[in-house]
C-alpha cells in the first residue's frame, strides 16, 4: 500500500454562498491524498499502473472552475471524480482551503476535509 500526495494546488475560483462572494472570487488551496496499492507501479515503472497525478490535478482544476455555494460540495465532487477515475483506490482525502475569507476580521483560511 502507498499514498500519493499533491499539496498546495492553488486556484482562483468563484465559490461562495453570497452573490458578491461568487462575483469577486477568492484564492483556494487544494491538498489531495490518495491511498492505493503501488506494488504493480513500483515493479513495472509504467505510468498506466500508477495514479497519474496530472489527471488528479485536472480533476481539481475542473471542479474548482465550477462555481458552487459551499466548499464542502467542491471537496466532495473532487473526491468522487478521482475515485471514479481510479476505482482501485483505498481512500481519497481532500482538504480544501479558502484563503482569507471575509468574516469581519483577519482569518488565514477556512478549510474542509472530505474523505471518501
Amino acid at each position: 500500500m502507498g499514498q500519493l500526495n499533491l499539496e498546495g494546488m492553488a486556484f482562483y475560483a468563484h465559490h461562495g454562498y453570497y452573490t458578491e462572494e461568487r462575483k469577486r472570487g477568492n484564492n483556494y488551496l487544494v491538498d489531495v491524498q490518495i491511498s492505493y496499492n503501488m506494488e504493480q507501479a513500483g515493479a513495472s515503472d509504467n505510468l498506466h499502473d500508477a495514479i497519474n497525478y496530472e489527471t488528479v490535478y485536472q480533476v481539481c482544476q475542473r471542479q474548482m472552475d465550477n462555481p458552487r455555494h459551499l466548499i464542502e460540495t467542491v471537496a466532495k465532487s473532487i473526491a468522487e471524480e478521482i475515485k471514479n477515475a481510479f476505482p482501485d483506490t483505498e481512500y481519497v482525502r481532500i482538504e480544501l482551503k479558502k484563503l482569507k475569507p471575509e468574516l469581519g476580521g483577519p482569518v488565514h483560511h477556512a478549510s474542509v476535509v472530505y474523505v471518501l
